[in-house]
């Protein structure tokens, strides 16, 4: 249970999460001028089962990516962290009743990919690096499980694998249109863990609602992090493994390292575009980008050594 502490009232009802993270930020994005750009109306349409968005403004006036060297970088109190925005971007903060000590905090992304774009800062205060810890699995996880909204979907890139801060961080994005890894095929591998079929970049899926989710999750995590494997991590509302339930869905991709800063190019592929959801910055891209073309370039960041990668992982969960 948690006690959520807005901006202007606190309330204890956990279902009010999302509906009030929505009306504080469109209100922020109206009447503030916080936001390096304002969204006007976007964009979208569907290249087979991808979707694709069109936002000019994030490509030129976010700000500046940190320089990433390894996805164990140590936090660095004199960069950018999310410690330091303005007391206007925190949506709101809140705490487990039992720790009160221990703030969590949800800001707006004043650089959004489009409406009501947060990131969920976990520990705010501890300074943590973008180091996945078991403690904000357990929340994001909590979080997904009281949402009723079907349309958030929560994100995580780890070091080298596109994260630009390095303070730890989860995206919450909404999208109405359907992701293709919320029904893609998934085959088992050993016991929680099971493997996306027929996609392009391969990732191992897990069933959110399962009840040591976040100790397997975390399992793999750990397995990634001692092999300084970049990652990143996806979780979205979608059917099960194993007939046509819905369940929450949580994908992690090991993926090729992207060291040094992001490199702005027709778009970025992380979390996001791993699940089908891309973010493109010209009318050109917008108009001209096919199927093929996301194909290839979510295959691209496929490990060389993927299939010697589920052989070892596997071993995790004897």
């Amino acid at each position: 249970m948690f006690e959520f502490q807005c901006t202007d009232d606190i309330f204890r009802e956990d279902l009010i999460l999302i509906e009030k993270l929505k009306e504080k930020w469109h209100e922020l994005h109206v009447n503030t001028s916080i936001f390096r750009y304002k969204l006007g109306t976007l964009k979208e349409k569907l290249a087979g089962n991808y979707v694709l968005q069109l936002n000019h403004d994030r490509s030129v006036k976010r700000r500046q990516p940190e320089h990433m060297t390894d996805i164990c970088q140590p936090f660095d109190e004199n960069k950018f962290n999310f410690s330091k925005v303005s007391s206007q971007e925190v949506l709101y903060k809140f705490w487990n009743k039992d720790t009160a000590t221990n703030i969590h905090a949800i800001v707006v992304n004043v650089s959004p990919i489009n409406y009501y774009h947060s990131l969920l800062c976990p520990s705010i205060y501890q300074m943590l690096p973008q180091v996945v810890t078991l403690d904000s699995l357990k929340l994001i996880l909590y979080i997904h499980s009281v949402s009723q909204d079907c349309d958030l979907r929560i994100a995580f890139n780890s070091l080298c694998a596109l994260a630009s801060v390095n303070h730890l961080h989860y995206h919450l994005v909404f999208e109405k249109q359907k992701l293709p890894i919320e029904y893609a095929n998934c085959i088992n591998i050993k016991g929680p863990l099971w493997l996306m079929e027929n996609y392009p970049i391969p990732g191992f899926c897990f069933d959110g609602n399962a009840k040591n989710a976040a100790e397997d999750i975390f399992k793999l995590i750990q397995y990634f992090l001692s092999n300084s494997i970049a990652h990143n991590i996806f979780i979205t509302k979608g059917c099960s493994f194993n007939n046509g339930d819905d369940i929450t869905r949580v994908f992690v991709w090991a993926r090729k390292s992207t060291t040094g800063a992001k490199q702005l190019a027709a778009f970025n592929v992380a979390a996001l575009e791993f699940g089908g959801y891309f973010a493109v910055y010209s009318d050109e891209d917008f108009e001209n980008l096919e199927v093929q073309d996301l194909d290839r370039e979510l295959a691209k960041w496929k490990l060389d050594h993927f299939d010697q990668l589920c052989k070892d992982v596997e071993k995790l969960f004897l």
